[in-house]
């Protein structure tokens, strides 16, 4: 009997140290933030889930210039800006800030910013 509970016990004990994290793990990377007069965003992407048949676009106007890799989107007003991608699929959502923003990081391939076609080349 006591030898089922010992047994017990220690494989408790064992699962339990393989399932906790390690020290290290819990701590975050600090990130330094470059402080530009205008905004730079990142690119993230978001899972890939089937979108509705109909694109939504930005809410205000926006003028987008595309120079190598870097999209350049001019904006009047802060918003959130749909990016989807050639298959009509939501890629990401990118906040922009009054001015003018940078979108860096987005892979080779066409994208769709307000049922705009945009290459990255």
């Amino acid at each position: 009997m006591r030898s089922i509970t010992s047994r017990r016990i220690c494989l408790i004990a064992l699962a339990l140290a393989l399932c906790w994290p390690a020290e290290g793990a819990m701590r975050k990377r600090k990130v330094r933030l470059s402080r530009n007069p205008d905004s730079l965003v990142v690119a993230t992407p978001s899972p890939e889930m089937r979108a509705s048949r109909k694109m939504s676009t930005s809410a205000f106007p926006v003028q987008i210039t595309v120079t190598g890799r870097v999209v350049q989107i001019q904006s009047d007003r802060n918003q959130l800006l749909p990016i989807y991608n050639q298959n009509g699929v939501l890629y990401l959502t990118a906040r922009l800030n009054k001015g003018k923003n940078w979108l860096g990081g987005l892979p080779r391939g066409r994208y769709f910013i307000n049922n705009r076609p945009i290459t990255i080349n």
